[in-house]
């Protein structure tokens, strides 16, 4: 059975005051629905050998990121206005450079997705970022040093979406 599916487009967005990655933290349904099922069965390949507690499970640190949902604006606009939304850090679809193309669930949906990169500082900082309230979005902006990003990616506790580990 296949879904119909949105292109999205995601944002490594480096600090450089800080030389550290920006993530967003955000609860994801579907990965706390998964979580909730494979506890309940310990036969599951893809059962945590942990216990997430009721305040980490279904969060994920991620790219900011959005679907290219919006008429009439590019997949650079899109993300230029995610990294606004998601982060605070103001920057315009001309300061994105267009890392790779790759499609993500090959096997169900097939979409595409654009990973782009910039890099910000404190005096790009106009909002306080957080996601938009009105469609229930709830995120964290967290900050990731470089010195520990290989730690990060390759912790097999971690919920690392497929496009941070790519990036």
């Amino acid at each position: 059975r296949y879904h119909c599916s949105h292109d999205a487009v995601c944002v490594l967005v480096h600090h450089a005051e800080k030389d550290a990655i920006i993530l967003v933290r955000q609860f994801r349904p579907a990965v706390y629905y998964r979580d909730s099922v494979s506890s309940e069965d310990s036969s599951s390949s893809l059962s945590s050998s942990t216990t997430k507690t009721k305040s980490t499970a279904g969060f994920t640190l991620e790219m900011p990121a959005g679907l290219v949902d919006k008429k009439g604006k590019s997949r650079s606009q899109i993300a230029a206005e995610e990294v606004y939304e998601e982060t605070g850090y103001r920057v315009s679809a001309d300061d994105l450079k267009l890392v790779n193309r790759y499609r993500a669930s090959v096997g169900l949906m097939g979409s595409i997705h654009d990973v782009f990169y910039v890099q910000v500082n404190e005096k790009m900082r106009e909002g306080r970022g957080g996601g938009v309230e009105n469609d229930g979005e709830n995120i964290e902006v967290a900050y990731l040093p470089t010195e520990d990003i290989p730690a990060f990616l390759y912790d097999p506790e971690k919920d690392v979406p497929a496009g941070l580990l790519y990036s």
